[in-house]
């Protein structure tokens, strides 16, 4: 009779399913053949016919996963030398099965283990020469029906195509060896291979076919030696096939298999590989922002903005924040409250020390994304533990021509403002609630936020809020913003003296008033409506505003940057969303036990909330977007990658979607410089006409010659004014948004220029020629293009 055992495999610390074992026969040889088999019925019978028959040197141990056809008969096991039936009793399919007899094998001494599929498609004569291949020293071998000597037939077109195209070059690569036949089930390995520590085969996440694919590629990748052995693999030529994958979505899962064993999802430990250094990382950030950054410094992208800074910057040692050119109406006074004070004094600073002149601010705007580009990789590194990811997130922003380029290639104050913001990720990442330092670091971060650019200004109450959170310590939160408030002290100190405002800033009339249409450079002859005379049309305004600005942010992330992340997120998260839901982390899972990942996604809120000015006031530029799409963009990419199995899957999930986004970001620099060469005709020589352009000079002398120093109206072309005004020092006037969309009228438009006493107008647009005729009461200037003198009282017209 035969012998039963129950098996305990508990002292090997190994991973098995419960199996019964009825052993009959003692071990004769070094190999065994390993047949996996669920009711296979006569189909297995012959093939263990064919095995007793042809007197192979291996002991037959079949694996089963609970046949009920009889096909397992004991007088039959007996009659064609069996050694053992493994019947699995515990969960799990293929896999689970093979780990079962793997172990039994293994604990029996066999020196290797060589498996066959038992659906009667493989022909045996294999089976001699992998026991050939395992004593010469071979641990794993592959059968392939594809290699000269193999045969196949009747194989169904979409898996020859599914094996050929598909699965053996994914599995070969990641494997580090060619093969061509990965589907085939007809293996050996030697026990050496198997007992390896760096393997590790018995865990219960090899529950279908995942031992297999894994197996497969882990002997490449740590150095084993591999063989390979033609075989047959014969379908029958009509009626059904022997399989037990039917239907689309075991297909789709298998692949998912696939893909998850070929990224490292069963693979432990580290990947072996170093973290690039930071000084790699470095150059890598030079190489892709090097082509911006000559055809930036080269031909730089100045717009009205960026000149006032420049023309403010000038007035950090004398005068400080009088302007020459005006470009908000709601003050009469020469002073400015359309920018913050920290990025012209910084200009100044520049200039100063390096002679940099208007370009200093495109050299600090270059210098702090290089430096945000690496806070950024350190916080990839803090929040996720892969490399990589930081920083390609961060010179993804590029992609976008309407998000940073336009910043870094006009010197303007998002890529520091992205800079301080950095800070204030890697601060709260590291989790030191028990130092005092630690908020007042974070509170002064958050004040020189708020002094660079003016819509950060709920910056701190939003980040004190949310360190209270987190922390439940309601004297951090009140020491952030307390230095917050210290910060901007010195801003508040010039409002009040200036203006006889506690916090002077042009965007407050803006966001207060009722027209949808207000806008920060409208100027009206009376006073308009606001919060305070009809809220009810107000607060329709900014729901109003909200649909816009929802429409904007939606429109502004279909661009490259979700391209590439659809591109090199969408593959991972099918892999890791197709695994049994029992080893899917949820988010809600992520967000409760991963504090760090909690931080992302928190600081990723508060970059939305933070965009409430841009709300208020109808602002719906796609730059200042940028922040809250890095941080979302972070979040997301860090979801993804916290799904992954193993710290290597989830390294080689990072260099993925990393090299993608480097990729697109380095063709998207090259592009922009090709495309300003071709363009611009880029030409070193011009280099000082930036600084000295001959227009500036010419319309200059014709206003003095004229001895009126009054202001000077631009038609059509703001920078012109705003360039005016900081190269020429002029007193320029830009012409108000509600003049240029008709709103203003006629009699609005004199008025405004008896008003503010214009002297002259400039045309800078052709466009506004018919407009500026038939309005106003002009004369044109000798010896000075488009340039007209005002006659006074415009309101007599």
């Amino acid at each position: 009779m035969p012998n039963n055992e129950q098996c305990n495999f508990e002292d090997m610390n190994w991973e098995l399913p419960s199996f019964a074992t009825v052993r009959y026969a003692n071990k004769l040889n070094d190999y065994a053949l390993v047949i996996p088999v669920i009711n296979e019925g006569e189909r297995i019978k012959e093939q263990l016919k064919k095995i007793h028959n042809a007197q192979l040197l291996v002991d037959v141990i079949i694996a089963d996963g609970g046949s009920s056809d009889r096909s397992l008969e004991p007088d039959y096991m007996y009659s064609v030398n069996v050694t053992a039936v493994l019947t699995k009793t515990g969960p799990g399919k293929l896999s689970a099965q093979l780990r079962a007899a793997y172990a039994w094998c293994l604990r029996q001494g066999y020196k290797g283990i060589i498996t066959i599929d038992g659906n009667g498609k493989d022909g045996i004569e294999a089976v001699t020469d992998m026991v050939d291949k395992l004593n010469e020293g071979y641990d794993y071998v592959q059968g392939s029906r594809y290699l000269p000597g193999g045969a196949v037939e009747n194989t169904p077109l979409e898996r020859t195509i599914g094996n050929r195209l598909i699965h053996a070059p994914l599995l070969s690569i990641a494997g580090r060896h060619w093969y061509t036949d990965t589907t085939n089930g007809f293996r050996a390995y030697s026990a050496k291979y198997l007992l390896d520590p760096r393997v590790q085969p018995f865990r219960d996440v090899f529950q279908r076919y995942e031992l297999l694919f894994y197996l497969t590629i882990r002997a490449g990748q740590i150095g084993m030696k591999i063989g390979h052995v033609p075989v047959c693999r014969r379908y029958p030529p009509s009626g059904a096939i022997p399989t037990k994958i039917v239907g689309f979505k075991p297909k789709l899962r298998l692949l998912a298999e696939a893909l998850n064993a070929a990224s490292g999802g069963y693979t432990l430990g580290n990947s072996g590989k170093d973290y690039p250094s930071f000084f790699s990382m470095a150059l890598v950030t030079l190489l892709i922002l090097l082509p911006l950054f000559i055809a930036s410094i080269i031909q730089p992208q100045f717009g009205p903005d960026s000149w006032a800074y420049y023309e403010l910057a000038k007035t950090v040692g004398d005068k400080f924040y009088e302007f020459s050119h005006f470009r908000s109406y709601w003050s009469e006074l020469p002073y400015s409250a359309s920018f913050p004070p920290l990025f012209p004094i910084l200009i100044a600073l520049f200039d100063l020390t390096f002679g940099a002149g208007a370009r200093s601010a495109i050299y600090i705007s270059f210098i702090s994304f290089f430096a945000f580009t690496l806070i950024s990789e350190k916080i990839g590194r803090i929040a996720f533990g892969v490399p990589l990811l930081g920083l390609s997130l961060a010179l993804l922003l590029t992609v976008a021509p309407n998000m940073l380029i336009s910043e870094l290639s006009a010197g303007r104050t998002i890529p520091l403002q992205l800079f301080l913001f950095s800070i204030v990720f890697v601060l709260l990442l590291q989790q030191k609630h028990e130092k005092w330092i630690w908020s007042v670091s974070i509170g002064i971060i958050c004040g020189f936020c708020v002094l660079n650019r003016f819509d950060a200004i709920i910056l701190p109450i939003l980040i004190a809020s949310l360190v209270l959170f987190l922390t439940c310590r309601f004297y951090l939160s009140i020491t952030i913003l307390a230095l917050s408030l210290v910060l901007t002290s010195p801003w508040i100190a010039f409002s009040l003296v200036k203006f006889g405002l506690w916090f002077a800033t042009d965007n407050a009339a803006t966001a207060l008033a009722v027209d949808p249409a207000a806008y920060v450079t409208d100027w009206w002859p009376e006073e308009q409506a606001s919060i305070k005379s009809n809220f009810t049309a107000w607060l329709s305004r900014i729901c109003l505003n909200a649909v816009k600005f929802t429409r904007s942010l939606i429109a502004s992330g279909v661009n490259l940057m979700g391209a590439a992340l659809l591109i090199a997120g969408l593959p991972i998260l099918v892999t890791v969303s197709l695994r049994s839901k029992e080893n899917i982390p949820y988010f809600y899972n992520m967000y409760k036990n991963n504090y760090k990942f909690r931080v992302m996604f928190l600081l990723s809120i508060v970059m939305f909330f933070s965009l409430l000015p841009q709300l208020l006031s109808g602002y719906r530029d796609h730059r200042y977007f940028t922040p809250w799409y890095y941080s979302s963009f972070f979040v997301i990419s860090g979801y993804i990658l916290l799904k992954a199995n193993t710290n290597v899957q989830r390294e080689i999930f990072a260099r993925f979607i990393s090299s993608i986004f480097l990729i697109f970001s380095l063709y998207n620099s090259m592009n922009f410089l090709a495309n300003k060469a071709a363009n611009e005709r880029l030409d070193y020589t011009r280099w000082t006409e930036f600084e000295n352009p001959d227009e500036v000079r010419t319309i200059a002398e014709c206003i003095h010659k004229q001895g009126r120093s009054s202001r000077i109206l631009v038609l059509g072309d703001n920078n012109i004014a705003a360039r005016l005004g900081a190269l020429g020092s002029l007193h320029t006037m830009m012409e108000p948004k509600n003049m240029s969309d008709g709103r203003l009228g006629s009699i609005g438009s004199r008025a405004f220029l008896d008003f503010w006493d214009v002297s002259f107008v400039l045309v800078a647009s052709p466009e506004r020629y018919n407009f500026a005729m038939n309005t106003f009461d002009l004369h044109k200037v000798s010896f000075c293009p488009h340039l007209y003198l005002v006659s006074k009282s415009q309101s007599d017209k």
